[in-house]
């Protein structure tokens, strides 16, 4: 999932909070999909303020707690670096929260095809027996 809507108002990009409109469109976009994400046990999300929000609405639809990487899940991150950390994750439903352009890299990674840049809000299913480049398959995008 991307962060949702965030203010350019801040002292630095780690700082950016989300907009009163990014707020009220991730709670109907993760509202709307609640019953498709049923399944997951685990949110990982970027450090920087707007995934934070992000995750903690999210967390809060879902029932879910919620977990910073602080280094990980960075908007220029290396997938392959990322895709490692999962492994820790096998057999469990996730919801990673994070950034353009790794989201886009990391998913196009896991399905073995360009994804055009996510939205923000954008959530997508992803399925995958093992964290790795190319075997992943797209379920949905929303």
């Amino acid at each position: 999932m991307r962060h949702g809507e965030a203010s350019w108002q801040a002292s630095c990009d780690a700082e950016r909070p989300l907009t009163e409109n990014g707020r009220v469109r991730l709670y109907a976009s993760l509202r709307e999909n609640a019953a498709r994400m049923q399944d997951v046990q685990h949110i990982l999300h970027s450090p920087y303020l707007r995934a934070v929000q992000t995750a903690k609405i999210a967390g809060e639809v879902l029932g879910v707690d919620s977990y910073s990487d602080d280094a990980l899940w960075t908007p220029d991150n290396d997938p392959q670096q990322a895709i490692e950390t999962l492994e820790a994750f096998t057999e469990q439903t996730i919801l990673v929260v994070t950034h353009n352009p790794l989201v886009s890299r990391l998913v196009g990674g896991f399905c073995g095809a360009g994804i055009e840049p996510f939205d923000t809000g954008t959530i997508t299913c992803v399925d995958a027996d093992w964290p790795a480049m190319g075997l992943g398959s797209l379920i949905w995008k929303a």
